[in-house]
C-alpha cells in the first residue's frame, strides 16, 4: 500500500499542501508567502553582496584567496543556490497554491530544493576541519596543500548532488484527488516517511552538528592554552621573561582568531536556525498524535516549517561584521573608487599586526604560515 504525502521536510513545508482538495487557509498563505519573500530577497541580496566583495577584493586588489576566503566564496554560493533552487520555487508554489510545473519540473525541483541546504552544511563542516588542523595541528597542517583544500570542498558538492538523488524517485507529479494535480511524494514501505526525514535529519544537521561541535570546542581549547602558555594569560616570572613574552606572538595569530570567532558565530547560528524546522519534521513524523494536535494544524507550526532556509539569511551579514577588508572592498566597488588605499591600509595594518618578532617562536612561525597559506 503506498502512502502519499507532499513530504514537509526537503520541500519547504505549506499548509496549502495539508489537504488534497482545492481549499486553503488564505490568510495564512499571505503569511506564508510574506516570511519565503523576505527569507528570499534577504538571502538574495546578502549573498550577492558578499560575492561582488570577494570579486572586487581579487580583481581591483590583486589579493589571491586564502584559504578561509575559497570556503567563504562556497559557502555564499551554496546560499544563494538555497534561496533560488529552495525558497524561490516554494514561493512561487504558494502563490499559485497547486504546482503548474509538470512531471519534469517536480523532480528537477525536488532535486534541487535540498541540495543547497546540504551543500551550505557540509561547506561549514569542512571548514571547520581546516580550522581544527590549522590551530591544533599547525604542523601537519603546513604541509597540506592548496589542492587538499579543494578536493575537499569539491567532495561536498559531490556528496551533497548524490544525496539530493532519491528526491528524483520518491516525487512524481500526479493526481492526488479527482480533477487535482500536484508534485507529491510516495512511499510503499509503513515507515518509509519516517525513515526519510530522520536520514535527512541526520545526514544534513546531526552529523555535521557533531563534527562542528567536536572541532570548535577543541579549536577554543587550544587558543585558551596556547595563550595561556605565551604568557597572555596568568604568566608570571621575571622581569626579563615577561619583557620576552610581551614582544613574542601569540601562538594563535590575532587574524586567525577572528576567523575562528566570526566561524564559530556562523556555527552558532546555523543550529539555532536548523533546530526548529528539523525538529518540528522529527516530531510530526514519529508521533503518532501529531496529526491530532491543534499545534499540528495551526500556523505557528507552518511558519516553522517553512525556516529550514533561515541560516542562508544571515551568514553573509555575520561576514561583513567580522570583516572589515570585505566591507571596504564592497564599498569601493560600488562607489568605483579608482583608489584602494583604505582596503590596502587595513589589510597593511592586519599584515603588520602578524608579523612575527624577532624573539618569535619556530611554532608561532609555523601557525602564521599555516594560517596564511593561500591558494595559487
Amino acid at each position: 500500500m503506498s502512502h502519499n504525502s507532499n513530504l514537509s521536510t526537503l520541500s519547504s513545508f505549506s499548509s496549502t499542501d495539508q489537504t488534497p482538495d482545492d481549499a486553503r487557509d488564505e490568510y495564512l498563505a499571505r503569511w506564508e508567502i510574506a516570511v519565503l519573500t523576505s527569507i528570499f530577497l534577504i538571502t538574495l541580496i546578502g549573498n550577492v553582496m558578499i560575492l561582488f566583495a570577494l570579486y572586487a577584493r581579487r580583481r581591483y586588489q590583486r589579493r589571491k584567496f586564502t584559504r578561509m576566503y575559497f570556503f567563504i566564496l562556497h559557502l555564499s554560493i551554496a546560499d544563494l543556490l538555497t534561496g533560488l533552487f529552495d525558497v524561490l520555487p516554494q514561493l512561487a508554489w504558494d502563490i499559485t497554491f497547486r504546482f503548474q510545473g509538470g512531471a519534469i519540473l517536480c523532480k528537477l525541483i525536488k532535486f534541487g530544493q535540498p541540495f543547497g541546504l546540504y551543500l551550505g552544511s557540509y561547506i561549514l563542516t569542512v571548514t571547520a576541519l581546516d580550522r581544527y588542523y590549522a590551530i591544533c595541528h599547525p604542523f601537519s597542517y603546513c604541509s597540506v596543500t592548496s589542492r587538499r583544500s579543494k578536493m575537499m570542498v569539491f567532495a561536498a558538492w559531490a556528496f551533497a548532488a548524490i544525496l539530493c538523488v532519491p528526491q528524483v524517485f520518491i516525487f512524481s507529479y500526479k493526481e492526488i484527488s479527482p480533477g487535482v494535480w500536484e508534485c507529491w511524494a510516495t512511499f510503499y514501505l509503513k515507515y518509509g516517511e519516517a525513515a526519510y526525514i530522520t536520514w535527512y535529519s541526520v545526514t544534513q544537521f546531526l552529523l555535521p552538528f557533531i563534527v562542528l561541535v567536536y572541532t570548535y570546542t577543541r579549536i577554543c581549547i587550544s587558543i585558551w592554552t596556547s595563550n595561556t602558555m605565551s604568557g597572555v594569560v596568568g604568566f608570571k616570572k621575571s622581569d626579563k621573561a615577561s619583557f620576552a613574552h610581551r614582544n613574542r606572538d601569540p601562538f594563535i595569530s590575532k587574524a586567525l582568531i577572528n576567523t575562528v570567532k566570526q566561524t564559530i558565530v556562523v556555527v552558532t547560528l546555523y543550529i539555532i536556525t536548523n533546530i526548529p524546522f528539523i525538529g518540528c519534521e522529527l516530531w510530526a513524523t514519529w508521533d503518532p498524535k501529531a496529526s491530532t494536535s491543534p499545534f499540528f494544524s495551526g500556523a505557528t507550526f507552518t511558519i516553522l516549517s517553512l525556516l529550514n532556509s533561515l541560516t542562508s539569511c544571515v551568514n553573509p551579514w555575520i561576514y561583513f561584521a567580522f570583516n572589515k577588508e570585505l566591507r571596504a572592498a564592497l564599498t569601493n566597488f560600488f562607489c568605483r573608487k579608482k583608489d584602494y588605499s583604505l582596503t590596502n591600509g587595513i589589510d597593511t595594518h592586519q599584515n603588520a599586526s602578524d608579523v612575527p618578532s624577532t624573539t618569535s617562536s619556530f611554532i608561532s612561525r609555523i601557525s602564521r604560515l599555516a594560517s596564511s597559506k593561500i591558494f595559487g
